[in-house]
């Protein structure tokens, strides 16, 4: 072979070598690209992605901050202002939106640098507990008599009595006690017991379109082995009727000689007086002669918060013919609070949207008892006699822990009424009003969270 030949083949088997070498010098330059590139992207989305847990934790930091100031400066909302947590820091606003809610606007950033920067930004609502969920509320006994009217659940620890064409629309519970009705009443809605009375009666019945359910509360039912207790009797039931004893009612279903755990009763909440909590600020009375005196000269145009101390039996608190004009607490620290209206009612001044927080302390020597004569300051903690209608955009809480609340005569408010014993007399209508839910004082803290969204 001419070695010319061979020596020009062997020339571009050189040249292809140096091509493919040439070439996979690329290739791999390449793909080291690629990969450092992944690399620096998969550094980053991680950083990000780091940056965005973190930024929602010191949001929250933030808000931990801001009530934390708002319990130090009791309720008074502090300005805007920022700090630090961990790797980032947050942005505050804290915005008041009356009877002691709060909005709390609270932004979290992380990161520096391009595309490593995460802000979140989350808003919180804090408000006084939700501390009252009934239309009445009795440590012991709840009574009711002569068309009255009661739109709203019903709790008593002890018993309830409903009487002479009385009408309860909502579930009744007596939660260690018995249910009686009379006399062409009705309950619209279920109820339960957990005692029975002289004649092993745990209900009386005449007209309850929900179920009925008599419990013990003795575990087994081991306080009536005979089933002689626990009975249910009379009237209609539009649901089911269960009971230890004997069922003579009738009703959608029957489950007789069946155990069931009576409800466990409930405490009242409890009220704790500070006056940094209201604004405008309380106005204290040291008798209730003197804050009568000032209702006197004012009873056209009452609002703010009133706490009188001082008193007794004979020393009542009066609010006969006040016209509520805004939110208006009263706080009868020993004395009665009563009002015998005739024709000078207790009502609204305007339209406006307002609460009427009526709370007295007031225990009776223990030889009287709360009746239904309404305004008797010996009697009750809370008497209130005729034409009580405190309506126009009003809700209205009536507390009083120590004592009976009596109402007689054409009460018709919204609201609720807790207290050591109830008896209403005579055309009484009380009709359930959340915006008594949620009272400033109430509770086992002043504030808590009661919404939380990130925006």
């Amino acid at each position: 072979m001419d070695s010319r030949l061979l020596l020009g083949r062997r020339a571009d088997e050189r040249g292809v070598a140096m091509m493919m070498t040439v070439m996979v010098i690329l290739i791999s330059a390449g793909l080291a690209a690629v990969v450092l590139m992944q690399g620096s992207n998969t550094e980053r989305d991680s950083g990000r992605g780091a940056n965005w847990n973190d930024a929602l934790q010191v949001a929250e930091a933030g808000v931990e901050h801001a009530i934390a100031l708002l319990e130090a400066g009791d309720g008074v909302a502090p300005a805007p202002f920022t700090g630090e947590s961990g790797d980032g820091e947050y942005a505050i606003t804290v915005t008041a939106l009356g009877r002691n809610r709060y909005q709390i606007d609270s932004i979290g950033t992380v990161g520096t640098g391009a595309g490593l920067v995460s802000e979140r930004e989350v808003r919180v609502i804090m408000a006084p507990p939700r501390s009252f969920l009934y239309a009445l509320f009795s440590l012991t006994d709840i009574d009711t008599k002569n068309n009255d009217i009661v739109n709203g659940d019903i709790w008593a620890n002890g018993s309830v009595t409903v009487d002479n064409n009385d009408d309860l629309n909502g579930s009744i519970t007596a939660a260690t006690g018995y249910v009686t009705m009379a006399n062409g009443s009705s309950i619209d809605g279920d109820v339960a017991t957990g005692g029975y009375n002289g004649s092993g009666n745990a209900m009386e019945l005449t007209t309850v379109t929900g179920s009925v359910r008599a419990g013990s509360t003795s575990p087994g039912c081991a306080d009536d082995p005979g089933h002689t207790n626990y009975k249910i009797s009379g009237g209609t039931v539009g649901g089911s009727a269960t009971a230890w004893g004997t069922i003579t009612s009738t009703a959608a279903s029957v489950s007789a000689l069946t155990c069931t755990a009576a409800p466990a009763t409930k405490p009242i909440p409890t009220y704790t007086y500070n006056a940094l909590n209201y604004s405008p600020a309380p106005t204290e009375f040291a008798s209730p002669a003197a804050f009568n005196a000032y209702v006197a000269v004012h009873k056209n145009n009452m609002s703010g918060t009133f706490y009188v101390t001082g008193g007794g039996q004979n020393d009542a608190i009066d609010i006969t013919g006040i016209k509520v004009s805004g939110d208006l607490t009263i706080v009868a620290v020993n004395a009665p609070i009563t009002a015998d209206n005739g024709s000078a009612d207790v009502t609204a001044a305007n339209n406006n949207d307002k609460l009427l927080v009526l709370i007295s302390y007031y225990q009776p020597p223990a030889n009287v008892a709360c009746a239904t004569n309404g305004g008797n300051p010996g009697d009750c903690a809370i008497g209130i006699k005729n034409n009580f209608s405190v309506a126009n955009n009003t809700a209205t809480l009536v507390y009083a822990p120590n004592g009976p609340v009596a109402f007689k005569n054409n009460a018709d408010f919204s609201g609720a009424v807790y207290a050591n014993n109830i008896v209403m007399k005579n055309n009484q209508t009380t009709t359930y009003d959340s915006r008594v839910e949620q009272v400033v004082g109430f509770g086992p803290v002043t504030l808590e969270r009661e919404s939380w969204v990130e925006l």
